[in-house]
């Protein structure tokens, strides 16, 4: 049995950093709390929590400690909420999504109607419509900006959710220059999203059996799940070892390992040993 591990598998800088700041201050502060999850993987929430940091989904009911936000990014007003409250805060947003924050705040005030191609339930795409004042209009696909009525005299700017699928990006970018006059746009998505995204591709492609690692919650995991299901049918997402598909992978003769940005390297490490009890059956 051949397996191979995708290069770009596991944490990414932005959740590495978070992980890092998180762990680091823990160590000198009490009463710690993030504001929900610090991000979207079960077996990274459960080690800070044994480090003894607690969740919150909302900072009304704490008086006084140090909260975190997350990787994801938080709107404008829950930094002055949190200052006004007296707490000390601990920002672990990703350089990209604070990108992406600043060009929505930025070009939604130079009067520009700014796009957002994102997930809207996604903590991270709230968080950068709210940098543009809540006036961004967010899409989540090319059929579902074919479906508003755009303006031809209006400044259109589109921006990106950080994880999403590059390809479909382009597509939206490609229609919307055929459509508007005045239209601008900058690529927010991480180049780490982009080059799992295309290795994805290529380990389907070339492998009997393919594993996606990652959190349910975790968006851009369960991209790389969607991309490598269309190219190969005998691909499974998992969160962990507990769900490896013994039967499918005792038939495989070669298997790749993806994970999402937000997946540990202990997890993919307990899931190759795993591989290797089942081959030496």
């Amino acid at each position: 049995m051949k397996i191979t591990i995708a290069k770009n598998a596991g944490f990414c800088f932005g959740v590495k950093r978070a992980y890092d700041l998180t762990c680091v201050n823990s160590k000198n502060c009490t009463d710690i709390y993030i504001l929900g999850k610090l991000v979207h993987n079960d077996d990274v929430c459960e080690d800070l929590y044994k480090r003894g940091i607690k969740e919150t989904k909302s900072i009304d009911n704490l008086e006084e400690g140090t909260i975190i936000f997350t990787a994801h990014g938080v709107g404008p007003g829950l930094y002055e909420k949190a200052t006004n409250k007296g707490l000390k805060i601990i920002d672990t947003t990703c350089p990209k999504v604070m990108k992406a924050q600043r060009l929505a705040k930025n070009f939604a005030e130079k009067g520009f109607q700014v796009l957002l191609f994102g997930d809207k339930s996604h903590k991270e795409v709230k968080s950068i419509r709210e940098w543009s004042n809540n006036k961004a209009k967010i899409i989540s696909s090319l059929a579902e900006i074919k479906k508003i009525k755009l303006d031809p005299e209006k400044k259109y700017y589109l921006l990106s959710q950080t994880t999403q699928n590059v390809q479909e990006f382009q597509k939206i970018v490609d229609y919307l220059e055929n459509k508007l006059k005045d239209f601008s746009y900058y690529n927010t998505i991480c180049p780490s999203t982009g080059d799992r995204q295309k290795e994805i591709r290529k380990l389907a492609r070339e492998n009997d059996l393919v594993l996606v690692v990652g959190g349910r919650d975790s968006a851009n995991s369960k991209r790389l799940f969607e991309i490598a299901r269309e190219l190969n049918k005998n691909t499974f997402f998992l969160e962990n070892e507990t769900e490896i598909p013994e039967k499918a992978v005792q038939k495989a003769r070669s298997i790749a390992i993806a994970a999402g940005a937000s997946t540990p390297e202990w997890v993919i490490e307990k899931i190759l040993k795993k591989l290797e009890k089942i081959a030496n059956k």
